[in-house]
């Protein structure tokens, strides 16, 4: 049986009682009012490309990173021969590559460090309206972000940045797990080749 080393480590986390999927703020997967509550740890983003692909043994989906913008010839070789590349919302062409801006946050609501991937052009949008204003630029790790999704006629989501409560939020805290992360040897860039920007493994 060949599994890859991301499941294995996904395995591994679960007997430890946590899953790598709280190591990941998927705002996605929030629901309607019910913001998330976060603080960047970096500044600047990790930017890269991202392709979905869909096994075509049980059609499983897959994600894949490229540091610059593929190439159709570059999707393939990288897909291989078990990949396909996911069809659009409405099935009538392949789902484009999108462009990704990636943070390690801190998460609030749980408080724990997370990574932020932000795949949705409408939102990378608004995380640029804030970090290009001089007004928050200076200092953008001090302040708080509230991500909301919204359900209308189709899924938004909306982004607002907060002064930072500092009675609900324990700045020595945060700081605290961010140095604990970055001595266990946090590295972002490993999501680019699929591997666990929290561990080696």
């Amino acid at each position: 049986m060949k599994l890859s080393s991301g499941f294995l480590a996904t395995i591994e986390k679960e007997n430890e009682g946590s899953s790598s999927a709280d190591n990941y703020l998927r705002y996605t997967k929030l629901d309607q009012g019910k913001p998330a509550n976060f603080a960047l740890l970096e500044q600047d983003p990790l930017e890269y490309w991202l392709v979905w692909g869909v096994a075509k043994e049980n059609d499983s989906m897959k994600p894949f990173r490229f540091l610059e913008q593929p190439s159709q010839a570059d999707i393939d070789l990288e897909l291989g021969s078990d990949y396909v590349q996911s069809m659009n919302y409405d099935k009538t062409a392949v789902r484009k590559p999108s462009q990704c801006l990636t943070w390690p946050v801190y998460n609030w609501d749980i408080n724990k460090v997370q990574v932020l991937e932000v795949s949705h052009i409408s939102l990378a949008r608004q995380f640029a309206k804030y970090g290009l204003n001089k007004k928050y630029s200076r200092n953008l790790l001090d302040w708080d972000f509230e991500l909301s999704k919204i359900k209308a006629d189709m899924v938004k989501y909306e982004l607002l940045i907060v002064p930072r409560d500092e009675d609900e939020h324990d700045e020595a805290a945060m700081e605290k797990a961010w140095r604990a992360a970055e001595k266990a040897g946090f590295d972002l860039n490993r999501i680019v080749t699929g591997g666990d920007p929290f561990s080696e493994g």
